[in-house]
């Protein structure tokens, strides 16, 4: 039976379809790449396989590769792929599912006996995306965008503009720039209304709207101090503590995504023989593997910098908030 998986797997990678006798048609499918905002990843494309279970299929086809690849005759062939069949459905008769190499693994349902395909999540091989993982983004912080907008706003210095239609003009000046221009103009004339080229003082009024000027425009206001007022003693109350809460530990650290259930179990066996609280779980409809317990984001990066020093797996490990349902796997 592994060795029928293996070589339908190696047929799909030079082939759309693979029909096997007595059993039915796979089928490649290529699916895009994709962004999943919630989750705060970004998926690869990757190729699945789908099936179509037909008890009369012939699968001339396969059975030609087949009898070329362990050099038999096309009837020795074909009795051999009948034996595997053979087998594949009786191990579903007694265990309801069996695992199909790794392109995923077939069920069949007790009631109808409809034999039914679920591909691995993660796709099958394939020479063109070998090497792609998923690869998580990270949502700007609220400081990181203050920052930037505080730069954006320094660089951009507006002294003038000028905004003109048909029938008017509007000249729109810096507040700063023209308070700078009123002060310069008011020393000026301060200094020729104090003293005349002549020797002799202008007139007091000119003098008197001169100090007022400056006392509106540049002199701080100068408010009356109020009246002082006796202090009444206040009982004093006693502060009360305030209950303290414990902050959700809703942060997690992902390990691995998009990945079978048995390989996620396996996965989290491992971590956990190294002493690590892994967990095999689904979050929404994504398996994944996580290390939950986390109060913040902060705190599972400083986490992941920790682990990464002690252990290679945590290398492409990225913090990340649980939304949703989280089912452990059993």
């Amino acid at each position: 039976m592994i060795e029928l998986s293996t070589h339908i797997e190696y047929l799909l990678l030079h082939r759309d379809e693979v029909s096997v006798p007595g059993l039915g048609t796979f089928t490649v499918r290529e699916m895009s790449s994709k962004r999943v905002d919630e989750e705060c990843i970004f998926l690869p494309p990757y190729r699945t396989v789908s099936f179509k279970w037909n008890e009369l299929e012939t699968g001339e086809d396969f059975i030609l590769s087949f009898s070329k690849l362990h050099n038999l005759s096309r009837n020795d062939s074909r009795m051999m792929c009948v034996e595997y069949v053979d087998e594949l459905l009786q191990t579903l008769e007694e265990d309801g599912t069996v695992s199909f190499g790794s392109m995923g693994y077939m069920t069949r349902n007790a009631e109808t006996g409809q034999v039914n395909f679920i591909p691995q999540q993660s796709g099958i091989a394939s020479p063109s995306y070998y090497g792609l993982d998923a690869v998580p983004f990270a949502k700007l912080s609220h400081e990181v965008r203050q920052q930037r907008a505080k730069k954006q706003a320094a660089n951009k210095v507006r002294l003038t503009s000028i905004q003109a239609d048909q029938d008017t003009i509007t000249i729109r000046i810096n507040r700063r720039a023209f308070n700078y221009a009123s002060a310069v103009a008011a020393s000026v004339l301060l200094f020729f209304a104090i003293t005349s080229p002549f020797g002799k003082s202008i007139t007091s009024g000119v003098s008197q709207q001169a100090e007022m000027f400056f006392a509106t425009k540049f002199l701080p206001s100068v408010k009356p101090e109020p009246k002082a007022v006796e202090a009444q003693p206040v009982a004093k109350e006693e502060p009360q503590a305030a209950p303290v809460q414990a902050a959700p530990k809703d942060y997690a650290i992902v390990l691995a995504s998009a990945i079978s259930p048995k390989r996620a179990l396996n996965y989290a066996a491992q971590l956990q023989e190294k002493g690590y609280n892994a967990q095999a779980c689904t979050v929404g409809k994504m398996v994944r593997v996580i290390v939950p317990g986390f109060a913040s984001e902060d705190e599972a990066a400083e986490k992941i910098r920790q682990y990464k020093a002690e252990c290679s797996d945590f290398a492409q490990a990225w913090p990340l908030k649980l939304k949703g349902e989280v089912n452990t796997l059993e």
